[in-house]
């Protein structure tokens, strides 16, 4: 897959240059960072780099073959069952319980960007390109299909600079979240949902106070919960057929 190919192209673009001793900074850079520095900073990383790339690649890919709107890109009159937004909502519910610690703008800015950039280009690529092309072979086997997928490219990708159990972490909180994911977008009979709860949740996981009593209800609702739920909203062909008339909105054209 082209987008694991993006990963060391974006480390590449952004590489680590190590001090050797302290007495080589000059004064300025010893200078606590500005706002603007520490936000500048978060922003300009590798990995925001690997998901605007996989962002344009997802784009590209869509505008060959003319799935915009089969992807699920349409407008809320197309819509279909959104109280099974529900249960992800209380879930970001809950992963706020604990407030938000914002100790200035970089605080809610820098995590805010990041989390778009990830959840677009995981949306696009995974529940827009590759969801659709798998769906005809049917819905439970896309969603299980494009979770593992998700799952391997963060994989991957977090192997280059994270430590094992950070990759694994992110590995895990992704599969298990393809399965909600992938069965909404189904359901929905759009992404614009699933892109809005995916985003509100990884900026609470990445930006919220999650308290000690909380915390392990959430890490059971965003891994097994996820799993459950997404396989729970896949029960039966009635409502695996939600998202078949998104199929067949606007033929693709031949590349």
């Amino acid at each position: 897959m082209a987008a694991f190919g993006l990963a060391p192209l974006s480390e590449a673009a952004f590489p680590s240059a190590p001090v050797g001793s302290v007495s080589d900074l000059s004064p300025e850079d010893l200078e606590p960072p500005s706002e603007r520095e520490q936000i500048f900073s978060a922003i300009k990383t590798p990995e925001s780099l690997f998901w605007a790339l996989v962002i344009v690649l997802s784009a590209i890919i869509l505008s060959v073959l003319g799935w915009w709107r089969e992807v699920g890109l349409n407008g809320p009159s197309r819509w279909k069952n959104l109280y099974l937004l529900v249960f992800p909502v209380v879930i970001v519910a809950l992963a706020f319980s604990g407030g938000v610690t914002i100790t200035g703008p970089s605080s809610v800015v820098a995590p805010a960007f990041v989390a778009l950039v990830s959840v677009l280009g995981e949306e696009l690529l995974f529940r827009g390109v590759l969801f659709r092309a798998l769906v005809p072979a049917g819905a439970l086997w896309a969603v299980v299909l494009t979770s593992f997928l998700a799952g391997a490219l963060y994989m991957g990708r977090s192997l280059l600079n994270d430590p094992w159990t950070e990759a694994i972490y992110v590995t895990v909180l992704t599969v298990c979240g393809g399965f909600t994911y992938g069965a909404l977008r189904w359901r929905t009979a759009s992404l614009w949902p699933v892109l809005t709860v995916h985003l509100a949740l990884a900026f609470a996981l990445d930006a919220a106070t999650v308290g000690g009593t909380v915390f392990p209800i959430l890490v059971f609702c965003v891994t097994l919960g996820f799993i459950f739920y997404g396989l729970l909203l896949l029960r039966s062909s009635r409502v695996r057929a939600d998202g078949g008339p998104s199929l067949s909105e606007e033929p693709a054209r031949a590349l």
